[in-house]
């Protein structure tokens, strides 16, 4: 045992747990196990005893460094909090998400308005909508708008409401999103601890969308409203006449036209709850209220009262499943709410958000991990060396072997036992700037004590497990629902299966009392006979409600002279976990008050004498440890087997002391026997180091650590996102308050409750997965300070169950040849690649600026192809008309048509006076109006294909530069570009294919089906279908330069 280690545990966070993959047992004698912990790399082996330099954390400038951003500020006392600037990610996150809601409604109102508008329905005629009775259609099948004095003559209007109305949708929409894109472009600005101008840049950003974008959202409302209230009166604009037809006010359109009202006066609610904040923080900040608000006292009190209604809450949301009956709020987590203000130092605020816990410490877990790494390097090296030592004295051995015999048999077997096999592990020094190696034993076949110990721990490890639901099932119909408590009857003879365990293949095990209750103070327990090894068990419930949790928040050390005093033994000067204690304290006067083991072990009991042995798992683990200590007076023999107990239970000298009947089993990285103040402390001070370290932006960092990485890329992947403690730069404003924080901290550790440390006592079995897929464990006589240090894994809680353990220690060999695993973490593997880790920044760039140019042009030709599409002067007709009779022929009014509609004509010459009958001097330009088609015109094939194709070429550019533009924010794979280019390259065909509307009925010759007339018409190239050559060419080169990026991310790879 390494004494001189009890005074170095200040520093143990400095070092990470690295107990993993084994050297193999080449020889029967002194083959180690590389393990230990990793106190950063040292060169070449190391040997026993050496000591290894490390940063201690008690230095001062060195080590201590700023914290993460507090929330932005953007003006006086309007904060972003609790989002730091680098946290805005998750907001244009929220909002993004809130805007495609919003395009979900927005976009089927769109399609509609396009649509009535293509076919004339939203056209009011005379001022009356469709809808009404009186509504006179001037789309009669008999009759044709062709010049403005028509159109005039019936007073056709539109509504200037959809017009207005959504073109702010679509403006608010497009510019908020242009918005959310800044934003997320000025998070990836900085660091989390130097913000590089980044503020000032989200400062503007926010106040432009408080005092300009938000003012969008109060105009549409305010106008939907009117237009809403407007439109319903005088009948629905219909007068006296009646309903033909459903008003506008109904359907599913009219519903989603609500639901986009109402996600915009949610958006305007935050405004109100802006003002009811500050109005609460003014009430809280006013001199009557703030009367020992201040004061940490009362700070406790409310901290306290919070915990406690969090765990009410939780018991009433579980119907008291869970516990809580029992639990009053009356001081019950006075002790924990203490420690958590000491923990986070309530005296300095650090401004510390959710995403830094997060990234700092998943990066603090990979910095463990890579340091565990480096460790098991050196131990390997160190074995290396020791046994090339050994090999050498081997020989010479066998030299003088030849020449001189053992002395005797004795002799020749002490020699053997000395060449038992043996574990490296790195555990800190005395004076806590360094770690040595110590060699630890392992358990071997070979040795009796061992096996011995092994056997009975696996034994009595199903009373660990039963005692949770197992025997409240053993009793069945013995037992009602309701009872609380099971004491057997001494003074009759019932025959001892009656209470037997043989459903559960224990028949040797056979109980005589059990409690149910499960209070503050009082805990289920069970009391058995083992008639295999002859022995009265007591088993302690672990952790299974909310008591126990409130019991396991108790860990401040309690004084145990007085208890010592009661129970025969010397605890002057001694502490123990105070929760722990008041469970015991109880079960021990329940114990002396039901009688149960003075019948057990009274002069004519059958088992007088028997050993007593007492058990327990996780907090009952820690009751049986503290349970055998009050109960060892009275029974001399006492042993007690703790299965992943809390590690904070007894001080070190009492934990010392306890090794002759306590054995403590720990397996692997169970976090529950490291979880203690002042480890926590030490995870705290890492966890800011390695925070203070990231040199990228938090959504880089935050990408880096959610990406998959393998071991052997661990440095690697640290080194990109983490600076090594040395450059880190400590002129900053957050450097004081760290100073101060630490400062003080290390005054009050020297003065609080948790400043006597508390350990595992007894001996401790540690078992170290030697594979990593849980299949082969070996067993190794670990110090209690191999737990001073919490680690942070996947599996830190999954280690902590019971029923796997019962089988690992009932499987397990201690013959077993444990294989060699060498890591090399300066090499990359041949055959395994180190993924890319990617991100989204806004105008990035990540793939160079063709990108961005693609997508410029993507929105030119996106304009074009709509343009083209929508407009009513596709092609330019000149006309010749022939009479029914055969008379001569006679140009027509020439007009301008589009796909979906054409233009109307109005009259400049000398004869407009009459619009019935124009003129010989009549002459005819292009109006500003575009009228829909009538029913009299019946499209055909070619004019349908010319529709489909032009609304398809349209929808595929729209998603070609969506897809384009997250090229300019992110890498894209080679699959993707190859997509992108397809489906330009489709678009660029069906733009082509529009051009089918020249073989249509409307370019061709044509019989009028009412006056028979002969209508032959020549069609040439309007502004409309320029715009679509336009369109087709601008496509074509998008999907050339497509196919450049995916070729050039092909040769990128290769």
């Amino acid at each position: 045992m390494l004494n001189s280690a009890s005074g170095g545990e200040g520093s143990l966070h400095r070092c990470a747990l690295a107990i993993d993959r084994c050297i193999p047992f080449v020889e029967p004698r002194a083959a180690a196990i590389a393990a230990g912990r990793s106190c950063g790399a040292a060169e070449g082996p190391v040997v026993e005893g050496q000591r290894i330099s490390i940063p201690s954390s008690s230095s001062s400038a060195e080590t201590i460094s700023p914290f993460t951003m507090p929330a932005l500020t953007v003006f006086r006392t309007f904060t972003t909090k609790p989002f730091a600037g680098d946290d805005l990610q998750i907001v244009c996150a929220v909002l993004g998400t809130y805007r495609f809601i919003q395009l979900i409604c927005l976009v089927p109102l769109l399609i509609s308005i396009l649509i009535s508008r293509f076919n004339g329905t939203d056209l009011y005629v005379n001022g009356v909508g469709p809808w009404c009775e009186q509504y006179e259609l001037y789309t009669d099948a008999e009759f044709l708008v062709f010049t403005v004095d028509q159109y005039e003559k019936y007073e056709i209007t539109r509504s200037k409401f959809s017009t207005v109305f959504y073109a702010l949708a679509s403006i608010f929409m497009a510019m908020d999103v242009a918005w959310i894109l800044m934003v997320w472009g000025t998070t990836a600005v900085g660091t989390p601890t130097q913000p590089k101008g980044r503020d000032e840049h989200q400062r503007k950003l926010i106040l432009v969308k408080m005092f300009f974008l938000n003012a969008f959202p109060i105009v549409l409302i305010v106008t939907g409203c009117l237009k809403v209230n407007d439109m319903r009166l005088n009948n629905y604009g219909c007068g006296d006449g009646e309903l033909v037809a459903p008003p506008p006010d109904q359907g599913h359109f009219y519903n989603i036209f609500c639901v986009l009202l109402v996600t915009y006066a949610l958006e305007i609610l935050v405004f109100p709850a802006i003002a009811a904040n500050k109005f609460l923080r003014w009430l809280r900040s006013n001199k009557l209220s703030q009367k020992n608000r201040y004061d940490t006292d009362k700070k406790g009190e409310r901290l306290e009262q919070c915990l406690g209604g969090l765990l009410k809450c939780v018991s009433v949301m579980c119907c008291n499943k869970a516990g809580g009956k029992d639990l009053k709020n009356q001081g019950e987590m006075k002790d924990f709410a203490s420690n958590l203000m000491e923990f986070a130092n309530n005296d300095t605020n650090l401004g510390l958000v959710l995403s830094d816990m997060y990234v700092g410490g998943k990066l603090l877990a990979r910095v463990q991990a890579q340091k565990k790494i480096e460790t098991i390097q050196q131990l390997q090296l160190t074995s290396r060396a020791r046994k090339s030592q050994g090999d050498t004295v081997k020989e010479e051995e066998e030299e003088q072997s030849t020449t001189e015999a053992p002395a005797d048999r004795r002799t020749l077997m002490g020699a053997q036992e000395k060449h038992r096999r043996s574990i490296l592990t790195l555990q800190t020094d005395a004076d806590g700037s360094g770690c040595v190696v110590v060699e630890k034993n392992i358990l071997t076949s070979t040795n009796s004590e061992d096996v011995e110990v092994l056997r009975s721990a696996a034994h009595y490890s199903i009373y660990a497990q039963y005692i949770y639901f197992h025997v409240r099932m053993a009793l069945g119909d013995l037992l009602s629902k309701e009872a609380t408590t099971f004491v057997r009857d001494f003074t009759l003879a019932t025959p001892m299966e009656d209470f037997s365990f043989s459903m559960f293949e224990v028949p040797h095990a056979h109980l005589w009392y059990a409690n149910f209750q499960n209070g503050i103070a009082s805990t289920p327990y069970a009391i058995l006979v083992d008639e295999e090894e002859k022995s009265v068990v007591i088993a302690v419930r672990g952790t299974n409600s909310l008591e126990d949790w409130v019991i396991d928040l108790q860990y401040v050390p309690l004084d145990l002279e007085k208890v010592g005093r009661l129970c025969g033994f010397d605890g002057k000067g001694h502490h123990c976990h105070k929760g722990v204690l008041t469970r015991c304290k109880w079960m021990y006067n329940d114990i002396k008050r039901q009688k149960v083991l003075k019948h057990l072990y009274s002069s004519d009991s059958l088992y007088k004498d028997y050993k007593l042995t007492v058990v327990g798992h996780s907090l009952g683990g820690g009751c049986a440890q503290v349970l055998s200590l009050m109960l060892r007076p009275s029974f001399p023999s006492l042993k007690c087997y703790a299965y992943e107990p809390p590690g904070c239970i007894f001080d070190d000298e009492l934990a010392e002391d306890c090794k002759e009947f306590i054995t403590s089993i720990v397996r692997h990285e169970d976090v529950v026997p490291r979880v203690t103040q002042p480890n926590l402390e030490s995870l705290r001070d890492e966890y800011f180091d390695v925070l203070a370290r990231i040199k990228v932006s938090k959504g880089r960092a935050f990408h880096d650590v959610r990406a998959p990485c393998p071991e052997s890329h661990l440095a690697s992947r640290n080194d990109r996102v983490l600076c090594p403690k040395k450059q880190i730069e400590p002129d900053t404003d957050f450097y004081e308050k760290v100073r101060r924080f630490r400062n003080e901290r290390a005054a009050k550790n020297q003065t609080s409750d948790v400043s006597v440390k508390l350990y595992i006592p007894g001996n401790i079995i540690h078992l170290v997965d030697t594979t990593g897929d849980e299949t082969k464990y070996v067993p190794y006589w670990a110090s209690r300070y191999e737990f001073n240090s919490v680690i942070l894994s996947g599996r830190m809680l999954a280690d902590h169950a019971i029923p796997p353990l019962v089988t690992i220690l009932r499987t397990l060999n201690l013959d077993d040849v444990h294989e060699v695993h060498t890591w090399h973490t300066d090499e990359k593997a041949d055959d395994e690649e180190d993924p890319e880790v990617r991100q989204c920044v806004p105008f990035s760039n990540p793939q160079g600026r063709l990108p961005i140019v693609l997508v410029l042009i993507a929105v030119v030709a996106s304009i074009l192809a709509a343009l083209s599409n929508q407009g009513c002067k596709y092609v330019e007709r000149s006309t010749m008309i022939t009479p029914a009779d055969g008379g001569s022929s006679y140009p027509g009014i020439g007009l301008k048509v589009g796909l979906w509609s054409y233009n109307i004509q109005e009259c400049v010459g000398e004869d407009c006076s009459t619009p019935e009958v124009y003129g010989e001097n009549a002459d005819f330009v292009d109006s500003e109006f575009c009228q829909p088609y009538s029913d009299l015109f019946d499209p055909d094939t070619a004019w349908k294909s010319s529709r489909v194709f032009g609304t398809l070429s349209v929808i595929l550019g729209f998603i070609g530069l969506g897809l384009t533009a997250i090229g300019t924010c992110t890498k894209l794979k080679r699959r993707t570009w190859m997509v992108i280019c397809s489906m330009f390259l489709v678009a660029t065909l069906f733009q082509g294919l529009q051009l089918i509307f020249l073989r249509s009925d409307l370019c061709s010759e044509w019989t009028h089906p009412n006056t028979g007339e002969t209508v032959v018409t020549d069609c040439s190239l309007a502004k409309d279908a320029k715009m679509g050559v336009a369109a087709t060419v601008l496509w074509f080169l998008i999907a050339v330069g497509c196919g450049r990026m995916a070729t050039g991310v092909k040769t990128l790879n290769a």
